[in-house]
């Protein structure tokens, strides 16, 4: 059997053998089958280093280009997603739902990535309940990735923390998750997971630092690395050891505030061939202090090792967010911070800092249509780059219409 049947395999069992569902993960579904597209097209200017996307060294998805005088920037017109999602409700109270994604600047091709497709379940109410999910899916630990088609919902662009979570992870598994309402309003809710798939997770990081986007990974993507003709599959299996996670969460009932704490472990085993163990530790803090304003905290450490060649490196972002919405705008204003710092002192240092402040600007019209602006100041000092600093600023306009066919 090919890696690619078994994986293959591997997801249709999950599916099979899971009634899935996760209170965080529900979608609307007035219909017993439902489809919903979205396309977002872009005009970015930005640079002046090449972006990771082509190759260079630039820290954010859209970059400059190399001329014979140098680097200089670029203007680029993109399509940066077409997500299609389908989803149906089965016998037993059983819900499906799968996404594809057209990301052609980070797959390099119109190649449709498949980003999800699992089933879910759940038994109880919203006071008390527990359900399970299974399938194709992402690590749940990010607060940004809210919006249609599991985009960011505060600007165009994720932070670092959760963009490399969201760019680098697709995971085959098993989750299951437990909660409830206590006496006082105090709401805890707790997941655990079980999945295959991430025995690279931590080498898009050591090979090319953080990153500022939005593109999302699937389960047949694969990334490219920067200064070399090599790409990085998202999805890999090859020490057939599970990875572990756990996702808590703590709120009041009326969500003015929650804390998150969140761990993951790849589990994996250095002895075989390029696989990465990498673990980490995350938590966040979302406030309301009033209905219209959203500040968000979230924090990451971890560390990613590898037994040949030896880039093993610790990891560590934070981001800082507030958010004002009224009727239908959306301003947002957001600092990271990052860093990669060199454990075994290869050959190539994997050291970076960095940080940047982004401001967004969203104006939804109509019930399909959105518009938005995102300017994004970033510094990187990494030794390995070619660039001292290949990303001192840019920014990117959006036109963002979803088409829901069947409601």
């Amino acid at each position: 059997m090919s890696s690619r049947l078994a994986r293959t395999a591997w997801i249709g069992l999950c599916c099979a053998c899971s009634a899935p569902a996760l209170a965080q993960y529900e979608v609307e579904q007035d219909n017993p089958v439902w489809l919903q597209a979205v396309l977002d097209v872009r005009v970015a200017n930005a640079g002046p280093g090449t972006s990771w996307t082509d190759g260079g060294p630039g820290k954010t998805r859209y970059g400059g280009r190399l001329t014979d005088s140098g680097f200089e920037r670029d203007t680029h017109f993109d399509i940066a997603e077409l997500a299609i999602e389908a989803g149906a409700s089965l016998p037993g109270g059983v819900r499906a739902k799968a996404q594809a994604n057209i990301q052609p600047d980070i797959a390099g091709s119109y190649e449709p990535w498949l980003i999800e497709a699992n089933l879910r379940k759940e038994w109880g109410g919203a006071a008390r309940g527990w359900g399970v999910q299974g399938g194709l899916m992402n690590v749940p630990f990010s607060l940004e990735h809210v919006g249609p088609a599991w985009s960011p919902d505060f600007a165009l662009s994720a932070s670092a923390l959760n963009a490399w979570m969201w760019e680098d992870t697709s995971l085959a598994g098993l989750e299951g998750e437990w909660w409830r309402t206590f006496k006082g309003g105090v709401k805890v809710d707790a997941l655990a997971g079980l999945s295959y798939g991430t025995d690279q997770l931590g080498r898009l990081l050591a090979l090319r630092g953080w990153a500022i986007g939005d593109a999302l990974g699937g389960w047949n993507g694969d990334l490219q690395l920067p200064a070399r003709t090599e790409r990085t599959q998202i999805f890999v299996e090859r020490d057939n050891r599970p990875a572990a996670y756990a996702w808590v969460t703590l709120s009041d009932e009326q969500e003015v505030a929650s804390l998150k704490v969140g761990y993951f472990n790849n589990n994996g085993d250095q002895d075989v061939e390029g696989v990465w163990h990498t673990q980490f530790t995350t938590a966040g803090l979302t406030v309301h202090p009033v209905p219209s304003i959203d500040i968000l905290v979230q924090y990451l450490k971890g560390t990613a090792r590898v037994l040949a060649p030896p880039n093993d490196s610790s990891l560590r972002a934070f981001y800082a967010l507030v958010s004002h919405h009224s009727k239908r705008q959306r301003i947002t204003v957001r600092y990271d911070s990052f860093a990669v710092n060199d454990l075994d002192g290869g050959p190539v240092s994997t050291h970076e800092r960095g940080d940047g402040v982004t401001v967004a600007y969203l104006l939804q019209f109509g019930l399909r249509h959105r518009v938005g602006i995102e300017y994004t100041s970033l510094n990187s000092r990494r030794p390995a780059s070619v660039l001292a600093d290949p990303s001192p600023s840019g920014w990117q306009l959006s036109y963002r219409f979803t088409f829901r066919p069947l409601r």
